[in-house]
């Protein structure tokens, strides 16, 4: 069995350390003092984590230049999405004041048509007062009117007086229309 502990211990001792130095104070007013080595030794560990390395400083300012970039890439994109919202929502307002025009449109192009029917209405009356159209349809009906008297008992022996009045009726019908274009 082979020692490979050094001489100084002995089985089942266990190697001493330096001892450190503990100092307690007795009394509260007692003060603390430091060795000069152990504030070197602490003042010299705090200004090695203050200077970083090199290559550290230069991995953070390209973080943070990598971080501007996208922050301002996308500040240009929710400034295009705005624009693209704004406009949406000038078209659908634009959409919505649409049905305003149309039914102003729809209010003009119905007073066009009741114009346009009080002069139909116009014309017609004219066109049935007229006294040789009018006269000419007044007589075929007289005579059909007439003929179903006479003949009460058997009207279809009026059929000449009713193609007569249709004629009239149908004649005064196309000229009516004709005044029309």
């Amino acid at each position: 069995m082979g020692n490979s502990q050094s001489t100084a211990t002995s089985v089942g001792e266990q190697p001493q350390k330096p001892a450190e130095q503990v100092i307690r104070p007795q009394e509260q007013g007692t003060s603390v003092q430091f060795a000069p080595s152990l504030i070197s030794q602490l003042s010299s560990s705090s200004s090695s984590s203050n200077d970083e390395p090199p290559s550290r400083t230069h991995h953070d300012s390209a973080i943070m230049a990598r971080l501007q970039a996208e922050t301002e890439r996308l500040r240009h994109e929710e400034a295009a999405i705005m624009a693209k919202i704004s406009t949406a929502l000038e078209k659908e307002n634009l959409d919505k004041d649409k049905p305003g025009l149309n039914s102003e449109l729809l209010g003009r192009d119905m007073e066009e048509v009741r114009e346009k029917l009080e002069k139909l209405g116009k014309k017609r009356r004219e066109v049935f007062e007229e006294e040789g159209e009018k006269a000419e349809v007044r007589k075929q009906r007289d005579s059909v009117v007439q003929c179903y008297l006479k003949n009460n008992e058997r009207p279809l022996d009026c059929w000449k007086e009713v193609e007569y009045f249709k004629r009239s009726v149908s004649n005064l019908e196309a000229d009516f229309v004709a005044s029309l274009r």
